[in-house]
Formats: structure tokens, sequence, C-alpha cells
């Protein structure tokens, strides 16, 4: 059963437990959609000036003689500035309240948004079917007794005010959140399950359901026999052996283009021999998140039939300490027959994106690589937790990127590939070293993956920041947030 469905006029909606009233606020609230003698019944919070319209507020009253009991009042905030992210904003605060109450069945009244502010109607039902979405998620370890007070999800929601024939545009947002929070449940779990083996299965049983995704797994045995040193290194120190999986989708056989996404896949950080302190390592089953958004992105694509040739590469180690760990100070060969000094185990991510893109690079006919990868503190420094740093070596590229984060909400920021840095990346022992410093050391690590990729036009996306949260935000929940799939399957819709 489908969470959404769709009704034109507001007498014809069937009886629910609540309904949603949009309006907008500046200096006086005033609805956003047509009520009918509804409004009078609604005017008494707006007289007495306890609602006010802003963005995300609610005000809830009583109803007689309506199909429901209940009522909100949802507050837009001021009509002139409204967005498809506001509206993100708004209908998700109104989802987590909903869920509080335990609503689950919801009757949606559309505000009236025609081209306004460049957005047009299809755009507003969007950011009101994801603000939905997004916060209609949970996720626990808990016990029977204590699962009784978690939160209960939405059940159906009918949007009132547009025409049943857009169903298979809802249908199609439902898809795309369900590829969300796949990424979300494989970040979430534990890293003792989660582990590369455990990806590698996970991939294989995504081609079961979905037909036209073409899995192939590189198990240790093969990574060895092909030389992918790299990878390689960065797992001699753990009991699970690390692969490489490729996830191919076909939806446009006959053209020749094709995006390779590539995803970090390090389920989970110890930091190797340079050990991360108390404090920074308790999060670190996050640090497949990459992994998680280019798998997500892969089975949307799938889920959604779109025209395109999209393949997912995810190198998956897991970054352990044992005898046999790889070593600061040490050079090893990397696919590309470059090799590499270690300056710091725990800048492991960048070395096994190496030997990724240059396997893509080599095996795969990219139009266009972009790899996600949570990569460094360094990228967090400099643009917080809400904001992903995006380093480009094509202008065409970066542009696309850029309207694909408009429209999706996850939000880029492009950052400088300074060529003078390269300098600091230079080895005695070996051809580059895997750090440059602490200084501009998001941009460093990028330089780094550079010399894999060639003349290839790639961007590299650093979600350190937005992947992982330490609590709800908007329509983001605590912990692993999906974020990159919806900004990968717009930028692919649009191709």
């Amino acid at each position: 059963m489908t969470l959404f469905s769709a009704v034109a006029q507001l007498e014809k909606r069937k009886e629910a437990d609540i309904l949603v009233v949009p309006f907008w606020g500046k200096n006086k609230p005033k609805s956003a959609a047509s009520l009918g003698s509804l409004e009078n019944k609604l005017r008494s919070p707006l007289d007495m000036k306890d609602f006010h319209g802003k963005e995300g507020e609610i005000f809830f009253l009583y109803l007689q003689g309506e199909k429901e009991k209940r009522c909100v009042l949802l507050g837009l905030g001021e009509e002139e500035k409204v967005t498809c992210d506001s509206l993100r904003r708004a209908y998700a605060a109104l989802a987590k309240y909903c869920q509080k109450k335990s609503f689950i069945h919801l009757n949606v009244v559309l505000p009236n948004i025609v081209e306004l502010r460049r957005m047009q109607s299809e755009e507003c039902v969007k950011g009101v079917c994801e603000g939905f979405l997004l916060a209609n998620y949970t996720w626990h370890r808990k016990t029977d007794q204590e699962k009784e007070e978690e939160t209960t999800l939405l059940k159906q929601i009918t949007l009132v005010g547009i025409l049943p024939k857009i169903q298979p545009f809802l249908e199609r947002q439902e898809l795309i959140a369900e590829s969300v929070y796949f990424a979300r449940d494989l970040i979430n779990e534990n890293a003792d399950m989660v582990t590369p083996a455990h990806l590698a299965q996970t991939a294989q049983k995504i081609s079961e359901r979905f037909p036209s995704i073409k899995t192939t797994i590189f198990d240790k045995k093969r990574l060895e026999k092909d030389g992918f040193g790299l990878i390689l290194a960065v797992g001699r120190g753990s009991s699970n052996d690390p692969v490489l999986i490729q996830m191919k989708y076909e939806g446009h056989p006959k053209s020749k283009d094709h995006t390779v996404l590539v995803g970090k896949g390090v389920t989970f950080d110890t930091g190797g021999l340079n050990l991360k302190p108390t404090g920074f390592m308790e999060t670190m089953r996050s640090d497949m998140s990459g992994a998680a958004a280019v798998m997500g992105a892969v089975i949307a694509s799938a889920a959604l039939g779109l025209k395109v040739n999209v393949t997912a590469v995810v190198p998956s180690v897991e970054n352990a300490i044992d005898g046999n760990s790889f070593k600061p100070g040490d050079s090893y060969p990397s696919y590309s027959g470059k090799t590499v000094e270690i300056g710091n185990t725990d800048a492991e991510g960048r070395l096994i994106l190496a030997d990724a893109l240059t396997y893509s690079c080599l095996h795969l006919s990219p139009t266009r690589i972009i790899d996600l990868a949570t990569l460094t503190g360094a990228i967090v420094v400099a643009l917080g937790d809400d904001v992903a740093g995006m380093m480009t070596n094509q202008d065409v590229l970066c542009a696309k990127l850029l309207e694909a984060s408009e429209s999706s909400g996850e939000q880029l920021w492009r950052m400088p590939l300074y060529k003078p840095y390269k300098q600091l990346l230079k080895s005695d022992s070996a051809d580059l070293k895997n750090i440059g410093g602490k200084a501009a050391g998001a941009i460093t690590a990028a330089l780094f993956l550079q010399e894999f990729v060639g003349e290839v036009p790639w961007a590299h996306l650093d979600i350190a920041g937005p992947a992982f949260g330490s609590k709800e935000h908007d329509y983001h929940p605590k912990n692993g947030v999906g974020f990159g799939v919806r900004l990968l399957v717009d930028f692919l819709q649009k191709l």
C-alpha cells in the first residue's frame, strides 16, 4: 500500500484522523488554499492572534460537522519566500507532530502554488511529499517493551486539491524515499553486522530484486590477483576481508553515456595504528555512508526505470588493528602503479578510493565519475554539519551537481582544487603521500584523489558533515541521514 493518494476537491475527501490546512504568514496569516465554508470554522485562532503562520508553526483545534474530528493549521511562512525546501521543512515538522500524537491517516489540503517564485505545482507537491517521507522514518534496536513507546509512523496521507492523475508522480517520490531508507538502515546497523562481506551480500540481493542491476564482487583473491594494493593495505588489519563491489544498471543500452558513482565503504574505522581518540570512534559505523548513498542511487535508478547508464563502485574495508595492520611511514603500490607513502593510517578512505577510481577509469569507460565519501574532518570545520564540500575538475559537471543540490535540498559548496597545494603531498620514498598536514586538509585529500582520475570529468563530494547527525534536524533523523541519494537521483534524472 502506498502512503499517498490524491483527491481533487475538498468535499470529496474521506474520513481521516486529522485535517491539515496550510496558511501563509507575515503580518496577518491567510489561508494558502480555497477552503469554502470550512474557513469560518478556523477563524478563532486567527482572530485571537494565537496562530501566526510562521514556517512549521502548528495550531491544533477540534472540528464539528466535518469528516475529521481534529484539525491543524500549518504555517508555511511568507508566501513570497516559499521554496521547495521550506515546504520540506514545514511538512516534516507536521509529520513529527502527527507521529507523536499517533495520527496515522491525514487529509492534507495542498497550498495553491502555480509558478510562485519560479515554483510550479509539481515542485510544490514534491516538497510536501519529501517533507513527509524523509521525516517518516525510525530506527531502533530496543526491547519489545521499549518499542511500544516508539513513534508511530504515518500510514495514509490524502493530498487534497490535486487531480488523481498525479498518482504515478507520488509513487515515484516514495520509491526515491525507500532508497534513502535503505541507505539509512545500512549506516545505522551495527558495524559488526555491516562488514564488507555484508555489503557484498546486500548488493547481490539487490540484483535478485532488480534484474536490471548486474552485480560483480571482487573478493580478496581477485583483489590480490589484479593488484588493488591500497585496498588490500587498508584491509590488512581486519579479520573481515576487503571487497570491491560493482553494481551496474543499464537503463539506456544504446547510449554510451555512463555515470560511475564511487562510494567509500569503510564499514568501521578505528583510525588504524594512528588510532582515533575516544569521542571520535563511536560513530565510525557511518564511515560507509558514501557506499550506502551510491548503492541507494542505483536502486532508485532501477526502481524508477531511469533512461541512464549508471554503475556504483564500492571499495569496502574495515580499518582495524592487529599485527598485520598497514604502517605509517611505509609505502604501498596502488592499482594505478603509483606508490603511496602512508603519512597517517586514519587517512585510509582516499587510499581505497584511489584504487576504485583507477579501476573505474580503466575498465568502465565513464563519461563522468562522482565519488562520495565521509573523507575529512577538515570539511566539517570549513562547512559545518549541513553542507558537503565539492571539488571537481570540470565546470559543467559542477553546474549540474549544484543544480541537483538546489533541487534536492542536499547542500553542496564548491571548494578549490588549488594546484600549489599538491606539493604538500610530496614524498621522499614514494610517488606521493596520503596526507598533506592539517592545513587545507579537505583540499589536499581531493588533490590526492585527482591523481587517479586522469582527464575524466570528475567530482569529489566530501560528505563528512551531513552524512550522520548527532540529533534530529529539519527532515533529517538522528544518526544515518542517507545524504546524497536524492542529490544523485536528481542529477541522473536530468542527464
